[in-house]
């Protein structure tokens, strides 16, 4: 299925050019927006474009999951409990929750590139910090603030890939937009296993600050930003957002610089000579008074009944699926390192022929810590605690790697079930499913069995949490789809953090807590999609959105 998503990608831009558009030698008058992006052709800009991207989406992806392969091995250099694990897993998403409405009036205010270049290169700069961080408490304040940054530009790309393509490239170039996400999954653990494992010591400022493998990791995975920043750079502004703006001339410059690329025609033989007027923002954005009034009233409807026990059953439905996916894909790696130290350390003395439950090893590595699995005392012979740095077996990635891979795999199977038997058939049996797993985690013995299940698991609560943009689509009108998927998404990344912060503190108390946490979340998600209203008319089917 996965080979079979890049087909239908390539078949797409192979019948571009079997079957063109109908363009004029020259347009007579103004012509809208969508009509002049069409003028400007589909081509090499498109395609360097989506080369600029793919840094930018894996920028988002390691800036919140590559503290999860940190977490073992920097447990002793910075003295991490449980605690601040959790802590430092959900502290990109409480960045980016704290600044979502901000950067939205900062990015439709001053532009979509200035906030991609200047977004991405402090980025990169605040990733790169978190390799020098000598305490626990830096390091987690750090990553809120990179959490803070990102958001930004993440927001600019989403609208500057929107507003460069006409509405028939748009949904494909958000195809292609998934596709680099779901590499960025699989590469990461790639990344890590790669050099994390590595014995490397870097000594600075006379050995006040020692530079290990794991800092190393921190610093390489800043790369992608740095490079979408340079990336950026070499793009114009959003022809739509200058459009907005009242910037005619520039926008038709953008435009003729786009159809060049494209054509490799001269910018003047661009046959559109005038362009019309979309909207007027400048006397809004002289009163912000007016324009929050302004927008409180296209957000009004949303708060009004039925829409808004819609718009908290959907939410809760994000929350839970969040809750799941996030909390499970982000410990893994901490939790598959225990279940190793505990097999090494303890399994070949202790058992012969029984394979200890899932629980078990948790349970066993958690009352002979200090801080977590890495660390041990010998209560016999009173000696000290020491903590001892985690040995990272490679199967801790290669388990990675496979849960990543499967949910590449969940993701390209979604697209073909939700047509088979229903949206809300679909989102309710994955969420049922997902809790299925997580319930059977506790009687789970074998590695094998422990890495099926949290792989069914991830894969099921991110097909249903995918699917939610879609009931939006089915329950809200045009006019508020936007600001509902805004919402629920913000929604979701509440979910991750309280996921990530309550996981530990479950953890302490029983190792089936968190289990039974997560666990009861894909239920309630599950029941709560009953729930929601069946959509009435067959003559108002959604369509796919970007």
């Amino acid at each position: 299925m996965v080979f079979k998503r890049f087909f239908d990608l390539f078949s797409m831009f192979k019948y571009k050019y079997l079957q063109r558009e109908d363009v004029k030698s020259e347009e007579p008058g103004p012509v809208d927006f969508e009509r002049a992006i069409t003028h400007s052709g589909y081509g090499k800009f498109n395609y360097l474009l989506l080369l600029a991207v793919l840094p930018a989406s894996f920028s988002s992806i390691f800036s919140s999951s590559a503290m999860s392969y940190v977490l073992p091995s920097a447990e002793c250099d910075l003295n991490l409990t449980m605690f601040d694990k959790g802590l430092l897993n959900s502290m990109t998403f409480a960045g980016m929750i704290s600044t979502s409405f901000f950067w939205g009036f900062v990015t439709d205010t001053f532009g979509r590139k200035k906030i991609m270049f200047y977004g991405y290169m402090f980025t990169g700069i605040m990733s790169l910090a978190t390799c020098f961080s000598h305490t626990a408490w830096l390091l987690i304040s750090f990553k809120f603030l990179d959490g803070v940054i990102i958001s930004g530009p993440y927001a600019a790309l989403m609208s500057y890939l929107a507003e460069i393509h006409n509405n028939t490239h748009r949904s494909r170039t958000y195809m292609w937009l998934g596709v680099f996400f779901s590499l960025g999954n699989i590469s990461l653990p790639c990344i890590a296993w790669l050099i994390i494992p590595q014995k490397w010591t870097i000594n600075i400022g006379g050995g006040a600050m020692e530079i290990n493998s794991w800092r190393v990791f921190l610093a390489i995975c800043s790369l992608p930003e740095f490079l979408a920043c340079l990336a950026i750079f070499a793009f114009p502004e959003s022809p739509r957002f200058l459009l907005m703006k009242g910037r005619r001339e520039e926008a038709l410059e953008v435009f003729k610089k786009i159809y060049s690329v494209n054509t490799g025609k001269n910018p003047d033989t661009y046959p559109v000579k005038d362009i019309e007027d979309e909207y007027s923002v400048e006397s809004a954005s002289d009163n912000i008074k007016d324009e929050l009034r302004s927008c409180w009233q296209q957000m009004k409807p949303l708060f009004l009944s039925p829409n808004i026990f819609k718009l908290i059953a959907i939410g809760m439905i994000q929350l839970g699926a969040t809750i799941g996916s996030n909390s499970i894909r982000l410990w893994m790696p901490q939790l598959f390192t225990m279940m190793e130290h505990f097999k090494n350390d303890y399994l070949k003395h202790e058992y012969s022929s029984s394979q200890p439950r899932f629980c078990y090893m948790l349970g066993q590595q958690q009352g002979t810590s200090h801080n977590s699995s890495t660390s041990f005392t010998n209560e016999t012979l009173n000696v000290a605690h020491t903590c001892v740095p985690a040995e990272l077996n490679s199967k801790v990635f290669i388990n990675s790697i496979v849960i990543a891979t499967t949910g590449v795999v969940g993701y390209t199977l979604a697209g073909t079930l939700i047509t088979v038997i229903g949206k809300k058939k679909l989102i309710a049996t994955c969420f049922m499913v997902a809790a299925a797993c997580c319930a059977s985690l506790y009687w789970a013995e074998h590695t094998n069995s422990i890495l099926g299940l949290c792989s069914v698991f991830v894969a099921m609560s991110s097909i249903g949490g995918a699917c939610v943009t879609n009931v939006i689509v089915d329950n809200f009108s045009t006019c508020l789809r936007t600001m509902a998927v805004s919402l629920t998404m913000m929604v979701g990344r509440i979910g991750a953090v309280l996921g990530n912060l309550l996981f530990p503190v479950l953890f302490d108390l029983t190792c089936l807590g968190p289990f039974i946490m997560i666990g009861s979340a894909s239920l309630v998600s599950a029941l709560l999609v009953t729930i929601l209203p069946r959509k009435k008319s067959q003559n108002d089917k959604p369509k796919p959105t970007a």
